[in-house]
């Protein structure tokens, strides 16, 4: 005869094995169901699991309590900042500014810098609304007061802008040729000292202050700027800036300049203080011309063809020129107030551009047929334009024959006028060849392109600071800005000249990989930098935590974009 049951639930332990081979052990309690006649399960609790030899029983770590309905999620756009990243690796900017000053105010600058150059139109108070779609390096976040402080800081200390410069430098070969681009950087502001009237390039009628940047023209890198009160003349501010290479490691580099700095006064200037130069001159200068006029008739002989552009030919002539000065204080025997007549040897490398001069002629006859057609249809002189009637009157011989009026072209003064088209001379005190001056010179302006002062860029056109340190700080944060814009314009231009470049091989030129690479190329060829960081700007990451788990996507990007941050570098292959 069965025992009665006693209704009471009994407990006892239960061993169940995992695939992984762990044995968890569990209290199960279970109570007897006489109606249903078998035991029901009440409740069961994991007391642990038996260690590898079975001889102890372990802890087990307690079930985490899901949080119901929890959800974060994060969206910030990444195609910008990557590039962006990528580019403060490449260029070493990034490493040079964290090794100039400590960690957190050397990523203030990085921020500073990377929102300028991803918004070339907005001011830096507009930081605060971008860095909440876009991650920034200084992770405590940038507001306006904290730019304004990290600008004054700056500027109270130098220290740190003159390390970032030597390490810039240091990039730089030893005789590196270094370029000058002056600037003028107007200002409302009545409190800055360096803010003066003078030599206007806005042209607004508003003080300005000048800022003077030397940048290698090997790497197409900006190495240092000068700050110099806005009316002082240009080639006084360059020796002035000249004197921080003294102190940059660089040895006597040679100053590219444009014909802005030409005159006898600033190159006696250069000569005795010692600094090569090479700077364009004006050819129909009454001291260059006559030296170069034997030189003009025989410009197109083939061996003076430029070889990487044949349709330039170069000369050089070695002169001796006398620079006569009034002397500013007594030494030597010599009296303030005498004139010095000093002699120095000089180097004019003649260039003619036949393309230039082509164009040139063909642009004037274009302007002098327009007129002659005017007058022969019977306009009143009286009614030209002001230059047409200045054509009218050195170009057309304009004369009544029996009563009909007769216009003939004025051979002679065409001829005259057209002479010197095409040509341009390079003035230089450092010895080299009439290619060697070109290449130097066209690197310049090529380095011009890609790293250009426009007042819309960094925020730059009026300046809105109240301290002449805030204004220093706020230059040199403009300046780090300044280096990722010459760098990524450097690569893009790498990218522009390496893609769809044919080498005859039909295999190659008729791919599926030249026809992308073109569609790239012709794509770039109408994309400034403003635009291709909006086009990337489009590129986003997600990030969802929810009780489920954690998911991270990105907006999708097309074959050619992909192929483009490929061949820039920033994704690898």
């Amino acid at each position: 005869m069965p025992r009665k049951a006693s209704g009471q639930p009994k407990t006892k332990l239960v061993e169940r094995r995992q695939a992984n081979g762990d044995i968890y052990v569990y209290e199960v309690t279970t109570l007897y169901n006489p109606e249903k006649r078998y035991n029901e399960h009440v409740s069961s609790r994991l007391l642990g699991k038996k260690s590898p030899n079975g001889a102890e029983l372990l802890p087990t770590r307690p079930r985490k309590t899901p949080e119901t309905g929890t959800v974060t999620a994060i969206r910030k756009t990444v195609g910008v900042t990557d590039i962006l990243e990528w580019i403060g690796r490449e260029s070493c900017i990034d490493e040079d500014v964290l090794s100039s000053a400590d960690k957190g105010t050397a990523w203030k600058i990085i921020s500073i810098a990377r929102f300028w150059m991803a918004n070339p139109d907005k001011t830096i108070r507009r930081i605060e609304e971008w860095q909440i779609s876009h991650t920034i390096p200084y992770q405590e976040g940038m507001s306006e007061d904290t730019c304004y402080l990290l600008m004054k800081q700056l500027g109270q200390d130098i220290t740190v802008s003159q390390k970032y410069f030597r390490y810039r430098a240091s990039h730089a070969p030893s005789r590196a040729s270094v370029a000058v681009d002056s600037t003028t950087i107007t200002s409302y502001s009545e409190l800055l000292n360096d803010v003066r009237f003078g030599y206007n390039k806005d042209g607004n009628g508003l003080a300005a202050v000048k800022m003077l940047t030397l940048f290698s023209l090997n790497d197409h890198q900006p190495i240092a700027f000068s700050r110099q009160p806005g009316n002082i003349p240009d080639v006084v501010s360059v020796l002035n800036a000249l004197k921080q290479l003294s102190v940059l490691g660089m040895d006597k580099p040679l100053l590219v300049l444009d014909g802005g700095f030409f005159s006898e006064e600033n190159i006696l200037g250069f000569l005795q203080a010692h600094t090569k130069f090479l700077m364009r001159g004006q050819l129909d200068s009454k001291w260059i011309l006559p030296e170069l006029e034997p030189l003009l008739a025989k410009m197109e002989a083939p061996s003076h063809a430029w070889p990487e552009d044949p349709s330039k030919y170069c000369v050089t002539k070695r002169i001796s020129h006398l620079f006569s000065y009034e002397r500013k204080r007594t030494r030597g025997g010599i009296q303030k107030g005498d004139i010095v007549t000093e002699e120095h040897r000089l180097y004019l490398h003649l260039v003619l551009d036949t393309d230039k001069a082509m164009l040139d002629k063909a642009l004037l006859m274009k302007d002098i047929q327009h007129v002659r057609k005017q007058l022969e249809e019977g306009v009143d002189p009286s009614l030209l334009k002001k230059a047409e009637a200045r054509t009218a009157d050195r170009y057309l011989i304009i004369r009544n024959i029996r009563g009909r009026l007769v216009i003939t072209l004025n051979d002679k003064a065409i001829l005259k006028a057209t002479r010197l088209y095409g040509y341009f001379v390079l003035v230089s005190n450092e010895k080299m060849d009439a290619f060697s001056a070109l290449r130097e010179y066209r690197l310049r302006e090529k380095t011009e392109e890609g790293f250009r002062l426009d007042k819309q860029y960094n925020d730059a056109h009026v300046t809105r600071t109240k301290s002449t340190e805030s204004l220093e700080g706020r230059f040199f944060c403009q300046f780090v800005a300044y280096g990722y814009e010459a760098f990524f314009q450097k690569e893009l231009n790498r990218v522009k000249s390496s893609l769809a470049v044919p080498n005859g091989d039909p295999a190659h030129d008729r791919s599926d990989v030249f026809r992308r690479e073109k569609a790239l190329l012709n794509w770039l060829k109408g994309m400034s930098v403003a635009k291709l960081f909006d086009w990337f700007d489009a590129v986003q990451e997600t990030t969802v935590d929810s009780p489920m788990g954690r998911a991270r996507w990105r907006t999708e990007t097309i074959e050619r974009d992909r192929l483009f941050l490929t061949r820039l570098g920033v994704l690898k292959t």
